[in-house]
């Protein structure tokens, strides 16, 4: 996303879409009751109003009081839908018009005052994500996954073949040689900001010894307890990773979601709105997680449930509550479990 003019005061700011991702944000942050101005296609009536004329599509500049948005199944666009305020003396004020926010489209979008929240989530879209891959092995296997905003991808899977005898020990040497030079085969098309390698025991210093320097430079080497996805949890909680999880929305999401899990082991997860807002009424909120999807459903239910959790969410923010919006990710799914709002008590 493109972010042409942030006057948050006003609360104005003029964007542009550039990706399918930017389509996705936009659905968690255009609300009832904003105001949205664009370029548009409207069909009008050309004669006069006591002949029958003819009706053309004109494009014409129009700005309407957003009342639903509507998000396509494949991803592509958002459809916001609201009632005439603002264009063309020849427009009817009131009459029922549709933005089709899709990429390339620019607009200007309104609201009465902007949380902070939702200032960082629009802020955000328009950083370019660090490209990141992660190496869980071992002598057996390999598995790489990139990071993307919508979660983890596994992206390609070696296996060793296991020496079974300590004159074998070339076949180890030889599968680690072939983990770096996958590793290096994907570098050079995606060029990575960090890669993070993690092994049980020794073993991420075979592959360390393989490293070319330029890798080096950029590699974390670390520890794990297994070659399995579930290990990437482990990678979280690591201080040589921290740098790295800042950087990324969606490890930085990855993050809170296991902080939360850790919460409720202890009793400090608030979830359920009864239980939440006890917890906000009584500044007890470290931070409190949203879905974007969660955001999205209390839009379709009704205006009275989107204002109700904006209500929420202004509230724990007014507490000095930390609030994040979590992305469509395989972490946001757990939160989902909890009804999509969750809530991380202090004590």
């Amino acid at each position: 996303m493109r972010l042409f003019k942030k006057d948050w005061r006003d609360g104005e700011v003029r964007l542009r879409v550039e990706t399918a991702d930017d389509v996705w944000t936009l659905r968690s942050i255009i609300a009832p009751g904003d105001e949205l101005e664009g370029s548009t296609e409207r069909k009008v009536k050309v004669g006069k109003t006591d002949e029958k004329g003819s009706v053309s599509k004109r494009r014409i500049r129009l700005a309407i009081k957003v009342e639903k948005t509507e998000y396509a199944p494949d991803g592509s666009s958002l459809r916001v839908l609201g009632t005439i305020i603002d264009g063309p003396e020849d427009i009817p004020r009131g009459e029922h018009h549709s933005f089709g926010l899709e990429p390339g489209e620019e607009v200007t979008l309104r609201k009465a005052s902007w949380p902070s929240y939702l200032i960082a989530k629009l802020e955000e879209s328009t950083k370019n994500e660090p490209a990141i891959l992660v190496v869980l092995f071992d002598r057996e296997e390999a598995k790489l996954y990139t990071v993307t905003k919508r979660g983890i991808e596994e992206v390609a899977r070696l296996k060793g073949d296991v020496p079974k005898k300590a004159v074998d020990e070339k076949k180890s040497a030889a599968f680690f040689k072939e983990i770096v030079t996958e590793i290096s085969a994907r570098d050079e098309r995606i060029k990575f900001t960090s890669i993070i390698a993690g092994a049980p025991a020794f073993w991420k210093e075979y592959v360390d010894k393989e490293l070319p320097p330029a890798l080096k430079k950029k590699t974390i080497l670390t520890s794990i307890s297994a070659v399995e996805k579930t290990a990437i949890r482990e990678l979280l909680n690591r201080p040589e990773v921290e740098r790295v999880i800042k950087e990324n929305s969606t490890l930085r999401e990855m993050s809170l979601v296991e902080q939360a899990v850790a919460a409720l082991s202890k009793g400090l997860l608030a979830y359920g709105p009864l239980d939440i807002s006890e917890a906000i009424a009584s500044a007890n909120v470290a931070f409190l997680l949203v879905t974007e999807a969660a955001i999205g459903r209390s839009r379709t239910e009704s205006p009275e449930a989107s204002a109700k959790l904006e209500a929420l969410l202004r509230q724990c923010e007014s507490v000095r509550g930390e609030v994040h919006v979590l992305s469509a990710s395989e972490a946001a799914s757990k939160i989902e479990h909890f009804g999509g709002v969750v809530a991380v008590k202090r004590w």
